[in-house]
C-alpha cells in the first residue's frame, strides 16, 4: 500500500489529462455541430477540476529540487489550467442554476475556456513526461533516484 501512496502522483495525472481533453472535445463538438451548450457538460467539468486539484495536491516538487529547469513551467501551467477549469465549472453551473440555455456569445466564450484548458493540461503533461523521461526527474532503480534532488537548493 505504501508502494501506491508514493507513486499516487503519476497514477492520478492521467485522469485530468484524459477528462479535461474529453471534456473540452465533447463541449467543442456540441458548440460547432450543435450551436448548443453539451448536456451534463457541467458535472464533467466538474469532474477535471476535481481531478485535476488531486493531481496537483499530489505532485513530488521535493523529487524536481535543484535537478530541472522545467519544473517551474510545470508547476505554474498546471496551476492555471487548474484556476482555468475552476472557472469553467462556475461559468457552466450559473447557467444550471439559473435554468439558462448558454447563448452564441456565452457558447463561444465557454469554447475559448474549454480550448485553454484542453491545451494547458495537454502543456503540463508534456513538461511532467519530459521531466521524467528526459530527466529522470522522481525515477528510481534499484530504490535509488537515477536524478536524486539537490539538498541544499532554495525555493
Amino acid at each position: 500500500m505504501n508502494e501506491i501512496f508514493s507513486h499516487i502522483h503519476p497514477i492520478v495525472v492521467h485522469f485530468p489529462i484524459v477528462i479535461i481533453t474529453l471534456t473540452a472535445i465533447y463541449d467543442l463538438f456540441f458548440a460547432v455541430v450543435r450551436r448548443k451548450s453539451s448536456p451534463n457538460g457541467h458535472w464533467f467539468w466538474l469532474l477535471a477540476f476535481l481531478s485535476a486539484w488531486i493531481a496537483v495536491g499530489t505532485g513530488p516538487g521535493h523529487d524536481a529540487r535543484g535537478n530541472t529547469n522545467i519544473f517551474h513551467y510545470h508547476k505554474l501551467l498546471a496551476a492555471i489550467t487548474t484556476w482555468a477549469t475552476f472557472f469553467m465549472v462556475v461559468f457552466r453551473f450559473t447557467f444550471v442554476f439559473r435554468k439558462r440555455e448558454i447563448i452564441k456569445q456565452w457558447l463561444i466564450i465557454g469554447s475559448i475556456l474549454s480550448i485553454i484548458c484542453a491545451v494547458g493540461i495537454l502543456s503540463v503533461g508534456y513538461f511532467g513526461g519530459k521531466m521524467v523521461y528526459d530527466q529522470g526527474i522522481g525515477v528510481k532503480i534499484h530504490g535509488k533516484y537515477v536524478n536524486p534532488p539537490k539538498q541544499d537548493v532554495r525555493h
